[in-house]
This record gives structure tokens, C-alpha cells and sequence, in this order.
């Protein structure tokens, strides 16, 4: 493959994502503290690293696959948030950006399986005294989220959130 293809497969990427690029960022559960800069938009890198989260986690889209792969629904669930599903074995002090440890599912209105609307990363706040790095740029402020002893971040890649991708909650989700 030549420069010029790869140089037009990479604006292609980039604008097959630029919408994430517009989206601002806020991040807490319901009660925490926010730790962000009001409607940051996250860098290009990030926005392509969101990309790829998406990709590694399309397989998710179905509820049941990620049942098979060791996710466990965990009953908790919040108003504009959704049910979290945990793969515990992920619980641990590193951020891998294309392995989730949550992933946030939304009740089907017309009643069929729930969807997938974002992931969740989380890391101990035992193993961990200051927020983890994630994503590159400011725009993923990270939340010590004190109820449940965990560092927590959301990643709205799919569901549009209009608070921002980083945000803890999401209007679009009930």
C-alpha cells in the first residue's frame, strides 16, 4: 500500500469518527465529584483510540456473546446509565482500553434484548492512589467513585450522549 492510500484510509477513519470528536466530556455516578473540564472534545488520537474500543467490543452489541465471554450481569443499575455487566477476571490496576471492564446495557423500550450503549472502565482504588492514564488528553477525567471503591470512566461509544463520550450519564438512555 502506497502514502496516498494510506493517507486517504486514515481521513477516512477520521471522519467516519469526527463526530466523537465533537462530543464534550463530564464523568461521574450519580453523587460523585466531577473531575473534567466541561465539553472538552477529546484529541484526534483518542478519538481514533475510541474507535478501536469500538471495534474490540462490537462483538458485544449482542448481550448473550458477551454473557459467553465471561461478562456477568452484576443487578446494578442506574437511572440514565443502564445495567452494568462486569468481567471480573479485568478487575485489576491497568487500563486496556479495548478490554472493558464493565459494559453498560439499556433496556430495549420495545422489549426485546438489552443494548449495548457504552463501556466502563474500572480500576481499585486499592491499587491505584491517583487516577489511572487512559485515554490520551485531558478529556477522560477519571472519578474515584467512593460507593463502589472503584476509579471509574465511561466511554458513550454506542449511544450518542450529548453531555459528552465521557460523560457518567446519559439523557438518551432510561
Amino acid at each position: 500500500m502506497n502514502n496516498s492510500s494510506k493517507g486517504l484510509i486514515c481521513r477516512a477513519v477520521l471522519g467516519a469518527v469526527a463526530a466523537l470528536a465533537t462530543i464534550p466530556a463530564a464523568l461521574a455516578h450519580e453523587g460523585d465529584a466531577v473531575k473534567t473540564v466541561p465539553h472538552a472534545a477529546p484529541p484526534a488520537s483518542a478519538v481514533l483510540e475510541l474507535e478501536a474500543v469500538r471495534q474490540a467490543t462490537a462483538r458485544y452489541l449482542d448481550v448473550d456473546q458477551a454473557v459467553a465471554d465471561g461478562y456477568v450481569d452484576v443487578g446494578v443499575f442506574f437511572p440514565n446509565m443502564g445495567w452494568h455487566y462486569l468481567k471480573g477476571d479485568l478487575l485489576d490496576a491497568r487500563f486496556d482500553a479495548t478490554a472493558p471492564e464493565f459494559l453498560v446495557y439499556a433496556d430495549d423500550p420495545c422489549g426485546g434484548k438489552r443494548r449495548l450503549v457504552a463501556v466502563e472502565y474500572a480500576v481499585p482504588l486499592a491499587m491505584s492512589k491517583k487516577a489511572p492514564a487512559g485515554f490520551t488528553g485531558p478529556a477522560d477525567a477519571w472519578t474515584a467513585n467512593t460507593d463502589f471503591e472503584l476509579w471509574t470512566l465511561h466511554a458513550w461509544i454506542f449511544e450518542y450522549n450529548p453531555d459528552g463520550v465521557f460523560a457518567g450519564e446519559n439523557s438518551r438512555v432510561q
